[in-house]
């Protein structure tokens, strides 16, 4: 709760009027599905425990919160007879967040980026015109009732597909697409749960890739089950198998500045002639030593999408070995973990980047997403030092939609760096696939975000047309025609990140650390990783 702010009267009667009436709704809804839950043509000892624990946890819990919405909701009204009783509203002004980023030792400070309009969920937000005695108990009451009838509802719709799932197995129909169909039903309903129970906010964009895969994977149950041909359409297998590591073992120059980290990043992309499907991708992993000695840091590079185009089906998603593909694309808005993060996971164990490393993870496109949600993951972002754990100290993409998640740990820098997107009489201009993110927007106007979440948008390159291939071609790749790093982003780099507070600031946090003199890298490797035949 941030600061003091005085009560206002009306709005607290207000607000009492609609406790008082959620009190009769939730009571309404309580008996209706009570009423549902006795009548049920379901017999057998697990018809019995699930009503025994209907009673016990959740009708009992409805009515008791009933009950406290209306006692709340009388406190309410006191409270605020007795405001106009004793005194007018004091005109408390409210606290500010004025928290934000820089480097754990000293050295650059990353400007915080705007925090105005973030939401996080109920839980988590502070709602200035309600009393700290009514909104803790309130918001409280809110998510335990989400909480019981979304498990309520996740109970029902796993009970019917598995229901489906064996009958349909019991007589020779293939069922696996079904399977995958649960597995990301659950994942959409994992998601209202936490947004229902004031857990978080979801923003428009992994909401609307969820649905998709989601409706993706139901149309793979029907095809299965009817055609009994397997598809790997949208195939969730994970990834993570390693077939080559690649080690140089010479000391060699360490980066110099942020247009040197996407040249990197560039030179690890694989060749696909025609756009064909690639049995595995290459993730690079470089350890950096200060000349005076210390513990090492570790550079992580992740490369875009690769492999076979988008219009390939079902090649590019999910057929091909090489899990960057355009399948991961929307596993990876969507909030899942699919296999190209196991990928770089299994990468670095291959690699023998110790728990606990400082780790930098440098991504274009895709890479730049898969390098987000693995910051955002709090079993891989940590400084436990528990195995498989490793903090990250910054993320930086280019050209990548990643204002969907927010980094573990607070002390995690992420910049992301894209050419503003436009239409106009002359067609589309700028980066459009770093927009797909729709800029982090949640339902109620709020967008996600942190101090510590970074966008930086540079101008685009003068191409434009209602052709969106080559305004892509110029403004979302990482280098320019023939690799040429005065183009792509690598050439916006070089002439912005001078001028720009942000990316000065992030090649001056990163100096010392992983780029620049006084560091050198002591070992690179490419590991060469992806995932099984579907």
């Amino acid at each position: 709760m941030n600061g003091f702010h005085g009560m206002a009267p009306d709005a607290v009667r207000s607000y009492a009027g609609r406790l008082h009436a959620a009190s009769g709704a939730l009571e309404d809804r309580r008996g209706r599905l009570d009423a549902a839950v006795r009548t049920v043509s379901w017999a057998g000892p697990d018809a019995e425990d699930f009503r025994g624990r209907w009673r016990e946890q959740a009708t009992d819990s409805l009515t008791a919160l009933c009950d406290q919405l209306d006692r709340l909701g009388d406190q309410a009204l006191t409270e605020a007879d007795e405001q106009d009783a004793t005194s007018a509203p004091d005109g408390g002004s409210s606290g500010t967040d004025g928290g934000g980023t820089g480097t754990d030792g000293g050295g650059a400070m990353i400007p915080p980026a705007p925090a105005a309009d973030i939401a996080h969920g109920y839980r988590q937000d502070d709602a200035p015109w309600m009393p700290d005695w009514l909104e803790a108990p309130l918001e409280e009451g809110l998510s335990g009732v989400a909480g019981v009838t979304s498990v309520a509802i996740g109970w029902g719709v796993d009970t019917g597909i598995d229901l489906v799932e064996d009958g349909l197995g019991s007589i020779g129909v293939r069922t696996d697409g079904i399977a995958q169909f649960q597995r990301d039903a659950d994942h959409v309903g994992t998601i209202l749960e936490d947004w229902a129970t004031g857990e978080r906010v979801p923003t428009y964009a992994e909401l609307g890739a969820a649905a998709l895969v989601t409706t993706g994977s139901a149309g793979v149950g029907v095809y299965e089950a009817v055609t009994g041909e397997d598809t790997p359409f949208l195939d969730d297998r994970p990834g993570g198998i390693v077939t080559d590591v690649v080690t140089d073992d010479g000391r060699a120059r360490s980066p110099r500045d942020l247009q040197d980290l996407v040249a990197d990043n560039d030179a690890l992309r694989m060749d696909s002639p025609g756009q064909a499907p690639l049995e595995a991708g290459q993730i690079g992993i470089q350890e950096v030593r200060g000349a005076s000695g210390g513990r090492p840091s570790y550079i992580v590079q992740v490369p875009p999408t690769e492999g076979a185009g988008a219009t390939d089906v079902p090649g590019a998603y999910g057929e091909q070995g090489n899990s960057r593909d355009w399948g991961s694309n929307l596993r990876l808005v969507a909030g899942q973990h699919p296999a190209a993060m196991d990928d770089v996971q299994a990468a670095m164990a291959a690699a023998d980047v110790p728990p606990g490393a400082d780790v930098l993870i440098v991504g274009h496109s895709q890479g730049g997403i898969v390098a987000n949600q693995l910051a955002a993951d709090p079993s891989f972002n940590s400084t436990s030092g528990d195995p498989g754990t490793y903090n990250v100290t910054h993320t930086f993409s280019v050209g990548s939609p990643v204002q969907t998640v927010v980094p573990a740990q607070g002390t995690t820098r992420s910049v992301n760096v894209s050419h503003e997107a436009g239409t106009g009489l002359e067609g589309f201009s700028g980066d459009l696939i770093a927009e797909t993110d729709l800029g982090g927007a949640q339902p109620g106007g709020t967008h996600l975000g942190a101090p510590n979440r970074h966008e930086v948008t540079l101008d685009p390159y003068p191409v434009t047309g209602i052709d969106p291939v080559p305004v892509l071609v110029a403004n979302h790749d990482s280098m320019g025609s023939g690799h040429d790093p005065a183009g792509g982003y690598s050439g916006s780099l070089a002439r912005s990140t001078a001028s720009d507070p942000t990316l000065s600031a992030l090649q001056d946090d990163l100096a010392g650390v992983y780029l620049g003199d006084g560091t050198y890298v002591a070992r690179s490797q490419v590991v060469t990783v992806g995932r099984g035949e579907p």
